[in-house]
């Protein structure tokens, strides 16, 4: 009996060889790590560049996400004041339709809180009301930092200096500085520091106030304004588009220089050191400086 099992034994080994030897091997599976995802696709660039400033740094890490957590922010501005934010042309924006300085700071706040931006663009003169009610999350919109203001809300780290500039019809030549507007029909935008200026320091014929300063600098075009006073930088945009119509009319002793800041609510303070992190990387990289020159002269050459 055991010569018949040890047989049978040995006729089963036999088999098996065979059939290992005639059967080809299996491939072997790549290992799979569940924890690392495959990168998601290249978009396609856009018109404004996604890094103005560029680093030869190869060992320069990004900046670690924020440990304050948002999975929306939304972002209260005024579209009509470039370089600072603006509706692009076709809207082929940096974010959607929109483009500009405030909106790259926004996009970077956002990326560093992980969080999907929100766009509201809303009539300057409403926006600290509008985030404090709670519509928004943070005000970029070229604010100047004023004490009024601070009553308010609390404004980050000042992240560019201007001041207020008369822009007249170039043929004008009886405005030659704040004295002179007495007696002019002057347009300034809603809830402005060009505004406030006006009404406390002007004796002026009459006041026109516009939601958009572009409004103001179509009127004057039109012939029906004497004077716009209105921040620098937005002066020296709309002259240098127009020099044949507009010329700027400055006044260093009655005015003095502003510095602008994004505001939050009072109680937004881990918000803020954040928006004051992004902030200070920007500035300390020139990147701010960068967009400046970036926009100013795409958007001198848009006529």
């Amino acid at each position: 009996m055991k010569k018949v099992l040890l047989l049978m034994a040995l006729i089963i080994a036999v088999l098996a060889f065979t059939a290992c030897a005639d059967t080809p091997a299996a491939p072997v599976a790549p290992a799979v790590t569940e924890d690392v995802a495959e990168p998601p696709a290249e978009e396609p660039a856009e018109e404004t560049p996604a890094d103005v400033v560029e680093t030869n740094d190869e060992e320069a890490e990004p900046a670690a996400p924020s440990a304050l957590q948002m999975d929306r922010i939304v972002l209260g501005t005024n579209a009509g004041f470039p370089p600072f934010e603006f509706i692009a042309d076709a809207g082929q924006g940096r974010f959607g339709q929109y483009s500009g300085i405030d909106i790259a700071i926004g996009m970077r706040i956002a990326e560093r809180l992980g969080a999907e931006l929100v766009i509201h663009d809303a009539e300057f003169a409403g926006l600290i009301m509008e985030l404090n009610a709670g519509t928004i999350d943070f005000i970029a919109a070229a604010m100047t930092i004023r004490p009024d203001r601070k009553e308010h809300v609390h404004f980050s780290t000042p992240y560019f200096t201007a001041m207020q500039y008369i822009v007249v019809p170039y043929a004008d030549t009886t405005i030659t500085s704040v004295e002179d507007l007495a007696g002019a029909r002057i347009g300034v935008q809603l809830g402005t520091t060009g505004e406030f200026f006006v009404q406390d320091y002007v004796d002026y014929e009459d006041l026109l106030s516009y939601s958009l300063i572009a409004q103001g600098f179509m009127e004057m075009r039109r012939g029906g304004l004497d004077a716009i006073v209105v921040d620098s930088v937005v002066a020296m945009m709309f002259v240098n588009q127009h020099p044949d119509e507009l010329r700027i009319i400055r006044d260093n002793d009655a005015f003095a220089s502003e510095h602008y800041g994004i505001a939050v609510r009072h109680e937004d303070t881990d918000l803020l050191a954040v928006i004051n992190e992004v902030l200070e990387e920007m500035l300390s990289g020139g990147e701010i400086d960068a967009l400046f020159g970036y926009y100013s002269e795409r958007l001198n050459q848009a006529e």
